[in-house]
């Protein structure tokens, strides 16, 4: 099966309420499609768009700089805070990065951080191997990211590979984010799963911990794997928690 789209989502385009929903790193609108119809369909007007560099080839993504992917969603929120009333952004992994990046430059209604990666769970490769060598080797294969037991039967979204320049961006990424955190001040609902094997958990509470929002929540899923949004036996739950948490921050 081709765990793989290209094309950008729009639903309920009259809706005065937005969200704005950011994928991970490597991946596509596959992961973020089915939260953007379920969320149009809750009154939303929902938008799941490809990132700089994905949805293309793993060449493209190792010509994309990190400040691609922060000017590219900084303009995405901007068009839709012309046309709406609220404005609420959804990130997974990577995207969670950019929507906390996003939450601290924009006053938005309230934020998702779903499976965020700011600390990276193997630190000598992306902190010290990836940036002397990423021009030598440009691509990883997912496969080696992941235990032994688990590698040949896992489902790899996006690309198969991880292309290692644009890991150096993502890491650069995470550096700027982090310094940001404080700046991050609306409603926050950061969504982690005990099964994520992408993510260390350790970042769960470095949002949590850092971000200066009064009104911020955590909540805990034990089936999903790293990928919160696409079908599991917890996306029902994940969907209406999220919808419930936007539904408290809505101004007329």
């Amino acid at each position: 099966m081709e765990y793989f789209d290209n094309k950008n989502y729009e639903f309920n385009t009259e809706s005065k309420d937005g969200v704005y929903i950011i994928h991970g790193f490597t991946n596509t609108t596959y992961e973020t499609r089915d939260l953007a119809k379920y969320l149009g369909g809750q009154g939303f007007y929902t938008k799941a768009i490809n990132l700089p560099g994905h949805g293309t080839t793993p060449e493209d993504c190792n010509r994309t700089k990190f400040t691609d992917w922060i000017e590219f969603t900084e303009q995405g929120v901007a068009e839709m805070s012309s046309r709406c009333d609220n404005v609420f952004v959804i990130g997974i992994s990577m995207g969670s990065d950019l929507a906390l990046h996003l939450s601290s430059v924009f006053p938005l209604n309230a934020a998702v951080f779903a499976s965020t990666v700011l600390e990276f769970k193997d630190f000598i490769g992306p902190r010290v191997l990836t940036p002397i060598f990423h021009r030598i080797v440009p691509f990883r294969d997912k496969r080696k990211s992941y235990p032994k037991a688990v590698r040949n039967n896992y489902d790899y979204l996006g690309y198969k590979v991880w292309p290692m320049s644009a890991v150096n961006e993502m890491r650069k990424l995470t550096n700027l984010v982090k310094k940001e955190l404080p700046a991050v001040k609306c409603p926050a609902l950061i969504i982690h799963s005990t099964k994520d094997i992408l993510s260390l958990q350790s970042n769960i509470s470095l949002v949590y911990d850092n971000i200066s929002s009064e009104i911020k929540e955590k909540f805990i899923v034990h089936q999903a794997n790293h990928n919160l949004f696409i079908n599991n036996p917890d996306q029902e739950q994940i969907f209406q928690k999220i919808n419930s948490f936007f539904n408290q921050f809505q101004r007329n």
